[in-house]
């Protein structure tokens, strides 16, 4: 069978654009195509209709072999699968709603509508569930081609939710006119690595500092941050607010805080700038009814190089219920103990008194 149908434009267009591609990635799969008479036969077999360019595609381009990191099945009609219709009280739907034709790893796939309003558009179905997301390209050829424009720029292709095309760049132009937090989603789901020009780092940052509302921001903070921008501190005093004290934390302690768990030798050396953050967050009423940010942010403080139990006494010397349970059952790390040990015994004499 002929490899691909070398007497379409576009099929030579999109089949040169793979071949660029293999060349970055040799685990790149495209297979032959299919004829158009077993494409008829599968739908009078299954009772469906293809939507036009999918057939097109794999009468043309090629019938399934692999994309994105080569490791991910661009399935072959005959092992296409379907997925239910995700109904919003997220109930079982209507069966056989969308055909799954891309996988993106685990229970998630990307397919195509074949019922409803949105027939022949992309869906993005999580464990036999389609769900419909405004992807701003309409089925399946475009979605694919603008794969592959956005694969040969180096982005990553997995996730569609808030996806828009173009570079990361122009998503940041965009974003300026409208403010609109999908394009934000848009440039963190693109960037692999931290591999940004100084231009468009800086770019961001500005957008960073005049935005004004408080999501949008937290989100051009995690930009800067995958974009490798070097100055974290002075981007969480930007967004210190107690609505922002679970992202906070949440930063600090899985990305900046601790070169390695717990063992005070491998504190990054900054480490102390961020002290009076800590011991602000400890001293937040509220914020202490949350068990594991709690957890994170008191271990965080007592080994941070700056400690001083007489900042946080009043959690030291807490009579609060959660609070004195925890110093007396789950404190027991020797760093901690060598620096709040005194008050981890009292706690446990609170706590066997109750």
């Amino acid at each position: 069978m002929e490899q691909y149908n070398r007497n379409d434009a576009e099929a030579v267009s999109i089949r040169k654009k793979i071949a660029q591609l293999q060349t970055m990635n040799e685990d790149i799969v495209i297979n032959d195509v299919i004829s158009i008479e077993d494409v008829r036969r599968f739908e009078e077999q299954q009772n469906i209709k293809l939507p036009q360019d999918y057939v097109w595609f794999i009468t043309n381009v090629g019938n399934g072999g692999t994309w994105d990191d080569g490791m991910r099945p661009f399935y072959p009609l005959a092992d296409t699968y379907y997925s239910s219709e995700a109904l919003p009280d997220h109930k079982w739907g209507e069966e056989r709603f969308a055909l799954d034709v891309l996988s993106k790893g685990c229970t998630d796939s990307i397919g195509l509508f074949l019922k409803g309003e949105h027939y022949g558009d992309i869906s993005s179905d999580c464990e036999g569930l389609a769900h419909y997301h405004p992807h701003r390209v309409h089925g399946f050829k475009e979605f694919y081609i603008k794969w592959l424009d956005e694969a040969l720029l180096g982005y990553s292709s997995l996730f569609v939710q808030y996806r828009h095309y173009g570079t990361i760049e122009e998503n940041l132009e965009e974003y300026r006119s409208c403010h609109d937090i999908d394009l934000l989603y848009s440039i963190i789901q693109k960037i692999i690595t931290p591999d940004g020009s100084e231009q468009f780092t800086q770019d961001v940052h500005d957008c960073f500092v005049s935005e004004t509302t408080n999501e949008n921001k937290i989100v051009l903070m995690h930009i800067l941050k995958k974009l490798g921008y070097d100055d974290m501190f002075s981007l969480l005093k930007e967004v210190f607010i107690p609505e922002n004290y679970d992202t906070i934390i949440s930063d600090l302690y899985f990305g900046l805080y601790f070169a390695e768990k717990w063992d005070p030798n491998k504190i990054v050396k900054d480490a102390g700038k961020y002290y009076q953050m800590l011991v602000s967050i400890m001293n937040h009423h509220e914020y202490l009814k949350e068990r594991n940010n709690f957890e994170r942010c008191f271990k965080m403080t007592v080994i941070n190089p700056r400690f001083w139990a007489e900042d946080i006494i009043g959690i030291l010397t807490s009579d609060d219920k959660e609070i004195v349970k925890y110093l007396a059952t789950w404190v027991d790390q020797k760093e901690l103990l060598d620096r709040v040990g005194q008050y981890v015994e009292m706690a446990k004499a609170k706590y066997n008194k109750a």
